[in-house]
């Protein structure tokens, strides 16, 4: 499966490089918890001062909360299937929210209190 990635900057000088593409190959039956763990573990986002950043993943639906201070994702119950995500030309598309240092645990229960319907294609 072939994945592109979009992300927020997170500041003026990181806006030199937008809309910040970045393209991975992982296995074709990967979980959305494994796609989760590659971003997380790429060089992909960049790390802030003080360590403190928050991030949310979405494709159509709200995927997971990652924060720079946590080594695995929060996962959100939305995603229930692979084809409820953005695939074009059997690309995923996932774009990758800045929080700022919001507190990561507040972010996953705004996300948490919302009840997502995915859109059908």
């Amino acid at each position: 499966m072939k994945i592109h990635l979009t992300r927020d900057s997170v500041c003026a000088a990181d806006d030199l490089h937008a809309p910040h593409l970045y393209k991975y190959a992982i296995f074709d039956n990967a979980t959305y918890e494994e796609i989760c763990l590659t971003i997380i573990r790429s060089d992909y986002l960049p790390k802030i001062s003080g360590g403190q950043a928050t991030w949310s993943l979405a494709s159509v639906l709200p995927i997971a909360v990652i924060a720079q201070q946590w080594s695995n994702p929060k996962l959100l119950n939305v995603v229930h299937d692979l084809n409820d995500l953005n695939f074009v030309n059997n690309i995923l598309k996932i774009h990758v929210n800045y929080h700022a240092q919001i507190d990561p645990e507040l972010v996953y229960e705004v996300f948490w209190g919302y009840d997502f319907m995915p859109i059908r294609k």
